[in-house]
């Protein structure tokens, strides 16, 4: 390896993240706060132009747009070799609770997906070319979006725009890309709609099966170009929750949107030691592989963390199972399984690390349902409450 001027200034930064370990030191790896508060930003950035009712940091859009021209390029992105294990993950789970029907060739197929924090598009796709009848991605940059738009409608691609008046006569699956948003403005336009339908209608509930579609509760002969009227089978929240003011506010409106037995899966980093030396020393400052500056320890969240701002939601209720968040081991296998708003409960159903295997080199990724202690994704389903 020729030490040259880059060597040196990325071994000068080598330096810089072993500041932040006498506050990671002064955690356990395995301790969890006994309570999370309703506010839960750990963002100890100042920058006043954060917005929290949209629930966009400005500097991490920015960080994340000067990706755009690079998303795709496997040498400068990451996720590109961990997106067939998130996908294999989805499918398992899908597979298992929704019981794909024989004819059906993706548990995917016919479903109606919400992609949020979209980025360039890398789940989106894979989740179209599966059959999903329709796939929306909203990211709060409209830079990345764009660049989405350019991967995934080229002549070339196979795949169709919802926009494409083509499209409603196509047997495919079509996307739709919203750039510049976040997922709580969606909520509360569809919420918004959804109330105007109903006064017209006379209409009180939303249902469809597992495996059925979707029934629309909203004003037909309005315009809505971004079709939030209709709740989404699947929801997917990978790889954001930790580059946001307030996650547990995109937690809550993920819920909204999802239809009754609908699925949110929601990936991340687990805030622990191992973490911290793998996902911010060693693919940061070491191996370059991630750009410096992408992730804060202090915004990584367990396992157990995830699932109490799920299930907490305003105007829920816990089980009353009296357990407590801070005697969990980070997995959540010790805390209520269930919890509920209203006429439905949120429960987790499946729970997975994702890992890299030897030679890490080459980032082969894989899923290990016993380590969770840096990747983990996990999957929690909309029940509704038995009476």
């Amino acid at each position: 390896m020729l030490f040259n001027a880059t060597t040196k200034v990325a071994t000068r930064k080598l330096i810089l993240p072993w500041k932040n370990w006498k506050h990671a030191l002064s955690s356990s790896a395995t301790t969890i706060p006994s309570k999370i508060s309703t506010n839960t930003n750990t963002n100890t950035n100042t920058n006043t132009s954060t917005s929290t009712s949209t629930n966009s940091n400005p500097s991490e859009v920015d960080k994340f747009s000067s990706f755009a021209g690079h998303w795709w390029d496997s040498r400068a992105n990451p996720l590109i070799g961990m997106n067939p294990t998130r996908i294999h993950f989805i499918q398992q789970v899908l597979t298992a609770t929704c019981h794909k029907t024989s004819d059906a060739p993706s548990p995917l197929y016919d479903k109606r997906v919400l992609d949020i924090g979209c980025g360039g598009g890398l789940l989106t796709e894979s989740m179209s070319r599966l059959g999903a009848s329709s796939v929306v991605g909203v990211d709060a940059s409209s830079r990345v979006v764009e660049a989405a738009r350019r991967h995934s409608f080229h002549p070339f691609s196979g795949l169709r725009s919802a926009d494409d008046e083509a499209a409603e006569t196509s047997e495919k699956g079509t996307i739709r890309y919203i750039g510049g948003t976040t997922v709580e403005e969606l909520s509360r336009r569809w919420a918004s709609r959804r109330q105007r339908g109903r006064r017209r209608r006379g209409q009180s509930e939303i249902s469809s099966s597992c495996d059925g579609g979707l029934e629309r509760d909203c004003d037909h002969d309005a315009e809505d170009e971004d079709d939030h009227c209709e709740l989404f089978d699947v929801v997917t929240a990978l790889e954001i929750i930790e580059h946001v003011p307030d996650p547990e506010s995109l937690l809550r409106s993920a819920v909204s949107l999802l239809k009754p037995d609908g699925m949110l899966f929601v990936s991340t980093i687990n805030r622990t030691w191992k973490s911290y030396g793998l996902a911010i020393v060693a693919a940061e400052y070491v191996s370059g592989r991630v750009p410096v500056g992408t992730h804060d320890w202090n915004r990584f969240w367990s396992p157990a963390e995830v699932r109490r701002m799920i299930c907490d939601v305003e105007h829920g209720t816990s089980n009353g199972s009296g357990n407590n968040i801070g005697n969990d081991n980070g997995n959540g296998s010790e805390i209520m399984n269930e919890c509920q708003e209203k006429e439905y409960v949120m429960k987790q159903v499946g729970l997975s690390g994702m890992v890299i295997q030897p030679p890490f080199f080459n980032l082969k990724w894989s899923l290990d349902p016993l380590d969770t202690d840096v990747n983990w994704i996990g999957a929690y389903q909309k029940q509704q409450l038995q009476s």
